[in-house]
């Protein structure tokens, strides 16, 4: 049982410390201090003597506003919540590339304290949340000595909380007695040459950070501090650039939570961090900061009320990131303003596109007129020459694919169109194909159904992956692996075949506005040549997470992988999604505005596979690609971007679509969490 469901109230909008925020964690607070549920963590002997019963909520604006309820003064040693921030001040001494270069940002889907493989290490996929990562970045705080990088650990905490910072000394000796564990993954990260100074330096000094005494309320003052870009709420004082605060709750945010990040990130939707000694801290940009203590944990070791507090608060005040989408104010002058000419024109170079005189992009991002197009008719100039990588075919000679065709199309959720390069020529939508049947499967059989048979969690895998299943489970891990998007179409309802893939036609045509065709001799040659998918598709049923005709559900799965559109079609299914779910041209509703959320929230983690963390961190919106070299990405609120360039790299993205999106992320300030 949980609070949410004895409250059936409506979303209330929330804008930091207020009233109706502070009655609700009050009700909270009253209804799960009787709760007995989790256990204290044993793994450190001082954390085994918590008092189960500790219980507190504390919440900080970043505007000063405070509320504390419960155990919010109790002391306690913040452990895993101290590796964010001194991610940060690894980020200050030594800047992103280097530390990127140390240290990837790729979810693992795996507890914090796991071994990870060697070939994970050498392919950076890993992240600064987990043990592993950590340690690195421990290693790059810089000091003339051991003292010196000791003190500046200190100076951080002390910046982010407003007080003087110490270390538990019982936890510290302990830790350093039997941390055996963490001394292993500290050697293994060394034999790569993956930390900076004396191994034994490095450890005591990473022991100590987990040792830091800390109580809720600090936790809310650190938390609200990242919300406030980097400026202590209280103090005033700047505790991290704040350039580098988009880096640290894009980590958080996908990363965070370790195994169960991405279902937190579904329900939730909120940068978080949680430690063994109970706690949980949330990041909620430009409005507070959230913690929440309670020793006993629940399922992959996290605070039981912390976690179910956290659920509540943000599905009744609507604070996950993707919630509530509604397009952007514009401004009267705009407004008056607004006459658009939507015509085709040629420029110099042959490149096609459609030029707004004005539009509400232009005055959402105070943009010239033409300076969307112009700054596209750039990144095409730019990244044409770009001829590396390879072009996928399920079987040599089938069909002929340039590598030189390249297109970009943007489309606002109020119906304008900007493409440019070859966006007429058709391509496969393949595996950007799984956002859209996922979104059936949950109008066809609810969320909670979906969530029994696929699960939500990154992996850091390869999108064509076998193995990934959870082990007690089975699920997949997401819906976006071939796995997990074959045992999603399996979902789909219809009473025959030839009615399944009527209702997908029809679900893209709500989307793109027009009806679209499979490519009939693609799906043959997938038939014959998809031995892999065959594999997934057995395995799947083995583990009882798909059931029926394999033959049917490979053919339908392939089909919706099959279908034909252009890059302008992608872009204004990503409009659609960015305008809640209704297509800017036809009006018509494509997807239930309650599934939206939770196709962003999927695309966001899971969307581009084994580069999906680095596509959060550096572009920073939610987007999904397929192997014929397409990008399809949303703006929530504002616009759908597609590209399309057939050579990829060696994940499977097109190098062309990630150059063009980091540049437009970069150029108009898109990412999620950019200030």
């Amino acid at each position: 049982m949980t609070y949410s469901d004895d409250l059936q109230n409506l979303v209330e909008p929330c804008t930091g410390v207020t009233e109706p925020l502070i009655n609700f964690i009050q009700d909270l607070h009253h209804f799960y201090q009787p709760f007995q549920d989790g256990a204290v963590a044993e793994s450190i002997p001082e954390l085994a003597q918590a008092d189960p019963n500790w219980f507190g909520i504390s919440v900080v604006g970043v505007d000063g506003k405070v509320f504390d309820i419960g155990h919010t003064s109790q002391l306690f040693t913040i452990q895993s919540i101290s590796k964010p921030f001194v991610y940060g001040l690894a980020l200050e001494d030594w800047g992103t590339d280097y530390v990127l270069s140390k240290i990837g940002v790729e979810p693992t889907g795996e507890p914090f304290n796991s071994i990870i493989e060697p070939e994970e290490i050498s392919r950076r996929q890993y992240n600064p949340m987990i043990n592993a990562g950590a340690i690195a970045a421990t290693s790059l705080i810089k000091g003339a000595n051991p003292r010196e990088r000791y003190d500046r650990l200190l100076e951080t905490c002390r910046r982010y909380t407003g007080r003087d910072a110490q270390i538990d000394r019982s936890v510290f000796q302990s830790k350093k007695t039997n941390d055996h564990l963490n001394r292993a993954i500290a050697y293994m990260m060394l034999n790569f040459g993956l930390l900076e100074g004396d191994i034994d330096d490095i450890i005591e000094l990473y022991f100590n950070q987990c040792s830091v005494m800390v109580d809720c309320h600090d936790l809310a003052v650190m938390a609200a501090t990242l919300a406030n870009n980097g400026v202590n709420p209280i103090t005033g004082e700047v505790a991290v650039e704040q350039k580098y605060v988009k880096n640290i709750i894009s980590v958080m945010y996908t990363c965070g939570m370790y195994e169960f990040s991405g279902q937190w990130a579904y329900k939730v939707g909120l940068p978080a961090k949680s430690g063994l000694s109970g706690a949980i801290i949330g990041v909620v940009p430009g409005q507070m900061g959230i913690a929440v203590f309670s020793p006993p944990l629940g399922k992959h070791r996290k605070s039981w009320k912390g976690v179910r507090v956290f659920e509540a608060v943000s599905q009744k005040f609507g604070l996950h990131i993707f919630n509530q989408i509604t397009p952007p104010q514009i401004s009267s002058e705009c407004q008056k303003t607004g006459d658009v000419d939507d015509n085709i024109i040629e420029s110099e170079n042959s490149v096609n596109f459609c030029t707004p005189k004005t539009s509400r992009l232009n005055c959402q991002f105070n943009l010239a007129d033409n300076c969307l197009i112009e700054f596209l008719q750039e990144l095409h100039h730019k990244y044409l020459p770009l001829r590396e990588g390879r072009i996928y075919l399920s079987e040599p000679d089938l069909v002929d694919i340039s590598p030189d065709w390249f297109a970009i199309s943007v489309t606002t959720v109020d119906g304008q169109v900007y493409s440019v390069g070859d966006w007429e020529v058709p391509f496969l939508i393949q595996s950007m194909s799984k956002v859209f049947t996922y979104g059936m499967a949950l109008e066809d059989r609810g969320r909670d159904y979906v969530l029994t048979k696929v699960d939500v969690e990154p992996t850091g895998d390869a999108y064509d992956s076998i193995i990934k299943v959870e082990s007690r489970s089975k699920r997949p891990y997401n819906p976006m692996v071939n796995a997990g998007a074959i045992a999603t179409t399996s979902l789909i309802d219809g009473k025959s075949p030839a009615q399944k893939l009527n209702r997908i036609l029809e679900m893209y045509r709500h989307y793109i506005g027009h009806r679209v065709f499979v490519d009939t001799p693609t799906v043959v040659s997938e038939l014959n040549h998809g031995d892999r998918s065959w594999a997934m598709s057995y395995l799947l049923r083995n583990f009882g997470m798909i059931s029926g005709n394999i033959n049917q559900i490979l053919d339908l799965y392939l089909q919706q992988c099959s279908v034909l559109l252009n890059c302008q079609d992608l872009a204004l299914m990503g409009a659609t999604l960015a305008n809640n779910g209704i297509n800017p041209h036809t009006q018509a509703r494509a997807i239930n505005s309650d599934y939206v959320k939770d196709l962003l929230s999927v695309m966001y983690t899971c969307g581009m596979y084994d580069f999906a963390g680095e596509w959060v961190y550096k572009v920073g919106f939610p987007a999904k690609s397929g192997v014929s070299g397409g990008i399809i990405a949303v703006v929530p609120g504002h616009m759908g971007i597609a590209v399309f360039s057939p050579p990829l790299d060696v994940r499977g993205n097109s190098i062309r679509g990630i150059k063009v999106c980091e540049e437009l992320s970069k150029r108009f300030g898109l990412h999620i969490f950019a200030s």
